[in-house]
């Protein structure tokens, strides 16, 4: 397996993203897994969120000064005290907006929040659908903000009938007309994208999955590997060893991550009931099916 940096592009300016304008996040949090909960939704969403911008309660107030977010997220568990403390000095120091995460059912502990200078509060219990919606309407906000690039997913009911070389087709097709797409390979065992553009990636999903709990821009950017046509190709893992790494939860990561960094998503699918390529399904926008006139793709 392949190692992948943390960090930036380099020659990429902060802000840049393919389809728009990228939040950046801080998230400050003395409870390590619901922080890692938080920067997993905030990824999937589009928001650069590196693994050096969550913090500790105690240390946020120095970070924040050094990685300048736009959005900054403070859970109040497991002490609502210190976490509003923290909210506040935080308040006192920068401008940008702050989300506390926190039981809903205490109300007094709702209205210390904002009054400590939370712009938003979100109920831990639903957490996900809650921060998506407080996202989606500040993200709406902001000016220049495009809406995530649609998904298309190709597959075929049996193999050989072609599907592989309509994603790619598609792909450069939408990749000449938006300048560049995102092109990825979910034939996991028998994955030839790379071959039919005749490209050598370096990195493959595998590698991806391997680092999902750190993946973001750069981790993701970094696994891509490019066409002359404008095509990104995010290649499938390069021995049978590495599909066990492929996850359900990864795949929604990178093609989010996709949505937000590329006007479209082109999906090659397989032709199985895996958790990966039903979760691939369940995020395209549109699906198309390729047919041939035989009994093998009618049942």
């Amino acid at each position: 397996m392949e190692a992948l940096s943390a960090g930036r592009p380099s020659g990429r300016p902060a802000n840049a993203r393919g389809t728009g304008v990228e939040m950046t996040a801080f998230i400050a949090s003395d409870d390590q897994p619901a922080a890692a909960r938080v920067r997993d939704i905030l990824l999937c969403e589009g928001l650069d969120c590196t693994a050096s911008s969550v913090s500790s309660l105690n240390q946020a107030s120095e970070r924040v000064t050094q990685v300048q977010p736009e959005l900054i997220v403070v859970t109040l568990f497991p002490d609502p005290d210190r976490a509003l403390a923290a909210i506040a000095q935080l308040h006192a120091q920068i401008a940008q907006p702050i989300l506390a995460v926190g039981p809903l059912g205490d109300s007094r502990l709702v209205l210390r929040a904002l009054r400590a200078g939370a712009s938003d509060y979100v109920d831990v219990s639903d957490l996900e659908a809650e921060l998506r919606n407080v996202l989606a309407r500040r993200l709406a906000e902001m000016p220049g903000r495009a809406k995530p690039g649609p998904v298309i997913a190709v597959l075929a009911p049996s193999g050989g009938s072609g599907s592989s070389t309509v994603a790619t087709n598609v792909a450069t097709v939408l990749a000449r007309q938006y300048k560049k797409a995102l092109l990825v390979d979910l034939k996991l065992h028998a994955g030839d994208l790379a071959a039919l553009l005749d490209l050598k990636p370096t990195h493959t999903l595998g590698d991806l999955c391997l680092n999902a709990s750190r993946m973001d821009r750069s981790v993701f950017e970094q696994t891509l590997v490019s066409h002359s046509s404008g095509v990104h190709l995010l290649a499938p893992p390069r021995n049978l060893a590495d599909v066990s790494l492929v996850t359900a939860d990864a795949v929604r990561q990178a093609i989010h991550l996709g949505r937000a960094l590329f006007p479209y998503v082109i999906l090659d699918l397989d032709h199985s009931f895996a958790p990966e390529q039903v979760q691939a399904l369940r995020l395209a926008d549109k699906v198309v099916l390729v047919l041939r006139l035989e009994f093998a793709c009618l049942r």
